[in-house]
């Protein structure tokens, strides 16, 4: 099966996304275009953004539209708000708090001021990404680039991942001082990756792939999808299959891109199972898996959108010919395949002690043991 129109969008498309950055044209372009073969956005992000300051600010957000703040969670802001006049570390929001808080940008004047407290009074670099995001995307009006790009780079030098990368974004995409600094960029996506950051883990492959501010090293490339699908991220996992059946920075490995497929799909990517099929049909013995391959492939027909489903409607004959077999009854079933447990995954974050975890699907390692 040769590589669709979808692996062209996904590796156009793929280098700066993932950010909490406001979408561009071209990416949502690439969205619209996505979701026609099933596929999710390409700017999904995976990485949790939940701390005290954007749990705070939720607080008084929810407040406005009517929901009332628990006990526990009034509780909670008023040891938020005394830790600050005391100069010491916010402490840690509580869970239902936390889980609702991720990836919320300020937009409260007293969330604002409860973060800009923190920020200029104790230098704390996840408030100062916190002020300085709302203020770039216009949280409060007209966007402060300006300002706002300051604050993110000053988190950035006092080491905060999220902050770090963002400034790399920025800089790759041209969009301070209208300059594109593709080797700078690089330079901080790669810090912020090697720090536990999955999306970064994801840009960074793709800045070795496409040669931005690097030669292209295919070698390091694939390297930092693999890290990144081991992780959960979704479009890291399909460039590392499409790079195992190009045998591109890697071997050709078509058992390993086969579980890479069959992980996406048993996760709910119909995609996944094109993969699977594709894997398993280029593998040095596919008369093996004939019962598996017309699996995904009447998996693919049932589940898919009109794009998969003509794709591989056209291709289900040829293989039937070439296996002399009849189309696939419901018996047919792919072999039996443990999957591997949910992994979890911890940065601490050096000023305030609090950790950032992400637990995602593997989808990398082969659990059957």
């Amino acid at each position: 099966m040769r590589r669709s129109f979808a692996y062209a969008l996904i590796l156009s498309a793929s280098a700066f996304c993932g950010s909490q950055l406001a979408s561009q044209p071209s990416v949502d372009e690439t969205n619209r275009k996505l979701a026609s073969y099933g596929l999710p956005a390409i700017d999904k992000v995976h990485q949790p953004r939940t701390n005290c300051h954007n749990a705070y600010d939720l607080l008084f957000a929810e407040n406005a539209k009517g929901r009332k703040s628990s006990a526990e969670e009034a509780s909670w802001a008023a040891a938020y708000e005394a830790a600050r006049g005391a100069k010491q570390p916010c402490p840690k929001p509580p869970i239902g708090l936390a889980v609702r808080a991720d990836k919320h940008v300020i937009e409260t004047e007293q969330g604002m001021g409860g973060a800009a407290g923190y920020a200029l009074q104790q230098k704390d670099p996840v408030a100062m990404f916190e002020t300085g995001l709302a203020m770039w995307n216009g949280k409060f009006g007209k966007s402060d680039g300006n300002e706002g790009y300051k604050l993110i780079s000053q988190a950035a030098d006092l080491g905060d991942p999220e902050a770090t990368y963002t400034k790399g974004v920025l800089l790759a995409r041209g969009q301070v001082d209208n300059k594109v600094d593709y080797k700078a960029g690089l330079a901080l996506v790669e810090k912020a990756a090697t720090a536990g950051h999955v999306d970064a883990m994801f840009s960074a492959g793709n800045f070795y792939m496409a040669g931005l501010g690097t030669a292209k090293n295919p070698t390091k490339a694939f390297a930092w999808f693999r890290k990144a699908a081991e992780r959960g991220h979704i479009y890291g996992t399909f460039l590392a299959w499409d790079m195992l059946n190009e045998g591109k920075g890697t071997k050709k490995d078509w058992n390993l891109a086969y579980r890479l497929g069959r992980n996406l799909a048993e996760d709910g990517q119909v995609y996944g199972a094109v993969m699977a099929a594709s894997a398993l049909l280029q593998s040095s013995e596919p008369g093996k898996h004939q019962d598996e391959i017309l699996y995904w492939i009447d998996y693919s027909i049932k589940y898919g959108n009109s794009d998969v489903r003509s794709q591989m409607s056209a291709l289900k004959p040829k293989v039937v010919a070439v296996f002399n077999r009849p189309a696939a009854p419901p018996q047919y079933r792919p072999r039996t395949f443990k999957a591997c447990p949910m992994k979890t995954v911890c940065t601490v974050n050096h000023y305030s002690g609090l950790q950032s975890c992400t637990t995602n699907k593997d989808y990398w390692s082969d659990c059957d043991g």
